[in-house]
């Protein structure tokens, strides 16, 4: 009987042994899954304020290109580099091929097929996704039959009023 009861309490004991390395694993899951949603929330967060504070430097941006002001300039590259710092860069849109994935075409106009040709508002990613897609105007080739009706009208508006043949 003696035998019976060792083998009986090592058999419990490894199952207890079992039970504990399963609990302690199925708390480190845990542990490590709050965290994920911790940064998640955090990502989250920070991700709304960013886009809060995207008005604003648009503003300060646009003064920018109007003024010749060097704390405007300063200031602006400040936030910028807080914002780099934080994850955030600026999407890279002129003279590139446009993306939809990245940019956002609110106009079009003549240039080369397909190429971002203006960038009308900033666009930015963090961390490697779309914060929030550029605003660009995209080239388009006009067709040929277009430029030469364009190239007329131009020659005759400037030759008007040369030739009175009425």
């Amino acid at each position: 009987m003696k035998k019976d009861t060792k083998k009986k309490i090592s058999l419990e004991t490894e199952e207890l042994k079992n039970q504990l390395a399963r609990a302690v694993a199925d708390y480190q899951n845990l542990q490590k899954r709050n965290e994920r949603e911790r940064q998640d929330w955090i990502r989250t967060a920070n991700k709304d304020l960013i886009l809060r504070f995207l008005p604003a430097l648009d503003t300060l941006m646009l003064a920018g290109k109007h003024v010749s002001d060097q704390g405007l300039a300063l200031s602006i590259q400040q936030f910028l580099d807080t914002l780099k710092n934080e994850g955030v860069e600026k999407i890279e849109t002129v003279g590139k091929s446009f993306d939809p994935n990245v940019m956002e075409c609110i106009a079009t106009g003549e240039g080369e097929e397909g190429k971002v040709i203006e960038e009308i508002r900033v666009g930015y990613t963090l961390n490697d996704s779309v914060l929030r897609p550029a605003q660009v105007r995209v080239g388009k080739n006009r067709p040929a039959v277009h430029k030469r009706i364009l190239n007329q009208v131009q020659n005759d508006t400037k030759n008007y009023g040369k030739n009175n043949w009425y």
